[in-house]
Protein backbone atom coordinates (compact mmCIF):
# COMPACT_ATOMS: atom_id res chain seq x y z
CA UNK A 1 0.00 0.00 0.00
CA UNK A 2 1.37 3.35 -0.99
CA UNK A 3 0.73 6.41 1.13
CA UNK A 4 -0.43 9.49 -0.72
CA UNK A 5 -1.89 12.80 0.33
CA UNK A 6 -5.66 12.95 0.66
CA UNK A 7 -7.99 15.62 -0.65
CA UNK A 8 -11.70 15.79 0.05
CA UNK A 9 -12.88 17.54 -3.11
CA UNK A 10 -15.43 15.06 -4.47
CA UNK A 11 -15.41 16.28 -8.08
CA UNK A 12 -11.66 15.93 -8.59
CA UNK A 13 -11.56 12.70 -6.58
CA UNK A 14 -13.53 10.75 -9.14
CA UNK A 15 -11.16 11.69 -11.96
CA UNK A 16 -7.79 11.17 -10.27
CA UNK A 17 -8.37 9.00 -7.19
CA UNK A 18 -5.21 6.96 -7.79
CA UNK A 19 -3.11 10.01 -7.05
CA UNK A 20 -5.08 11.33 -4.07
CA UNK A 21 -6.42 8.46 -1.97
CA UNK A 22 -4.66 5.59 -0.26
CA UNK A 23 -5.92 2.20 -1.33
CA UNK A 24 -6.24 0.01 1.70
CA UNK A 25 -6.00 -3.74 1.41
CA UNK A 26 -9.20 -5.14 2.84
CA UNK A 27 -9.96 -8.74 1.97
CA UNK A 28 -13.40 -10.05 2.76
CA UNK A 29 -16.73 -11.16 1.44
CA UNK A 30 -18.95 -8.72 -0.40
CA UNK A 31 -22.29 -8.84 -2.16
CA UNK A 32 -22.84 -6.86 -5.37
CA UNK A 33 -26.51 -6.17 -6.10
CA UNK A 34 -27.66 -4.50 -9.31
CA UNK A 35 -29.93 -1.53 -8.61
CA UNK A 36 -32.25 -2.68 -11.40
CA UNK A 37 -33.31 -5.63 -9.25
CA UNK A 38 -31.26 -8.28 -11.04
CA UNK A 39 -29.50 -11.22 -9.38
CA UNK A 40 -26.95 -10.36 -6.68
CA UNK A 41 -23.40 -11.66 -7.09
CA UNK A 42 -20.99 -12.71 -4.36
CA UNK A 43 -17.51 -11.22 -4.56
CA UNK A 44 -14.25 -10.94 -2.68
CA UNK A 45 -13.18 -7.43 -1.79
CA UNK A 46 -9.45 -6.86 -2.48
CA UNK A 47 -8.90 -3.17 -1.84
CA UNK A 48 -10.92 -0.09 -1.06
CA UNK A 49 -10.61 3.66 -0.67
CA UNK A 50 -12.90 6.65 -0.26
CA UNK A 51 -13.90 6.68 -3.94
CA UNK A 52 -14.18 3.01 -4.84
CA UNK A 53 -13.13 -0.60 -4.50
CA UNK A 54 -11.53 -3.49 -6.35
CA UNK A 55 -13.30 -6.85 -6.17
CA UNK A 56 -13.04 -10.36 -7.62
CA UNK A 57 -16.10 -12.23 -8.81
CA UNK A 58 -17.01 -15.23 -10.93
CA UNK A 59 -19.75 -13.29 -12.72
CA UNK A 60 -19.10 -10.72 -15.44
CA UNK A 61 -20.82 -7.42 -14.64
CA UNK A 62 -21.74 -4.79 -17.22
CA UNK A 63 -19.60 -1.65 -17.15
CA UNK A 64 -21.59 1.42 -15.98
CA UNK A 65 -24.15 -0.78 -14.18
CA UNK A 66 -25.52 0.87 -11.02
CA UNK A 67 -24.88 -1.42 -8.04
CA UNK A 68 -24.99 -1.61 -4.28
CA UNK A 69 -21.97 -3.24 -2.59
CA UNK A 70 -22.64 -4.72 0.85
CA UNK A 71 -19.69 -5.18 3.22
CA UNK A 72 -19.64 -6.63 6.74
CA UNK A 73 -17.40 -5.43 9.58
CA UNK A 74 -16.91 -6.62 13.15
CA UNK A 75 -17.12 -3.86 15.76
CA UNK A 76 -15.15 -3.73 19.05
CA UNK A 77 -17.67 -6.14 20.63
CA UNK A 78 -17.28 -8.52 17.67
CA UNK A 79 -20.82 -7.79 16.53
CA UNK A 80 -21.32 -7.72 12.78
CA UNK A 81 -22.05 -4.32 11.25
CA UNK A 82 -23.20 -3.93 7.64
CA UNK A 83 -22.35 -1.14 5.23
CA UNK A 84 -24.07 -0.68 1.88
CA UNK A 85 -22.43 1.60 -0.66
CA UNK A 86 -24.02 2.70 -3.91
CA UNK A 87 -21.82 2.94 -6.97
CA UNK A 88 -21.23 2.05 -10.60
CA UNK A 89 -19.10 -0.61 -12.22
CA UNK A 90 -16.17 1.37 -13.67
CA UNK A 91 -14.28 -1.49 -15.33
CA UNK A 92 -14.20 -5.28 -15.66
CA UNK A 93 -11.15 -7.37 -16.60
CA UNK A 94 -10.89 -11.12 -17.15
CA UNK A 95 -9.01 -12.93 -14.41
CA UNK A 96 -7.88 -16.57 -14.15
CA UNK A 97 -10.75 -17.44 -11.77
CA UNK A 98 -13.41 -15.04 -13.07
CA UNK A 99 -13.29 -11.25 -13.27
CA UNK A 100 -11.67 -8.29 -11.57
CA UNK A 101 -14.18 -5.50 -11.06
CA UNK A 102 -13.67 -1.84 -10.18
CA UNK A 103 -16.56 0.01 -8.55
CA UNK A 104 -16.67 3.79 -8.07
CA UNK A 105 -18.88 4.96 -5.19
CA UNK A 106 -21.64 7.47 -5.94
CA UNK A 107 -20.48 9.52 -2.91
CA UNK A 108 -17.16 9.77 -1.10
CA UNK A 109 -16.93 7.60 2.02
CA UNK A 110 -17.43 9.80 5.09
CA UNK A 111 -17.70 9.21 8.83
CA UNK A 112 -21.31 10.38 8.76
CA UNK A 113 -22.49 8.05 5.99
CA UNK A 114 -20.11 5.09 6.26
CA UNK A 115 -19.01 4.77 9.87
CA UNK A 116 -17.27 1.39 9.71
CA UNK A 117 -15.52 1.71 6.36
CA UNK A 118 -14.39 5.24 7.18
CA UNK A 119 -12.93 4.05 10.49
CA UNK A 120 -11.07 1.22 8.76
CA UNK A 121 -9.63 3.59 6.14
CA UNK A 122 -8.46 6.04 8.81
CA UNK A 123 -6.70 3.24 10.71
CA UNK A 124 -5.10 1.90 7.52
CA UNK A 125 -3.61 5.32 6.77
CA UNK A 126 -2.14 5.51 10.29
CA UNK A 127 -0.46 2.11 10.14
CA UNK A 128 3.16 1.91 8.94
CA UNK A 129 3.85 0.67 5.43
Amino acid sequence: MKRQSQKTNGSSAATSERRQFVRATLVGSALISPKNGGKATTAVLDNVNRVGAGLRTKEKLPVAQAVTVSLAFLDADRAEQMERLAGKVAWVKPWEKGFLVGVVWDDLVTKEKNRWLSYYLEEAVKSPI
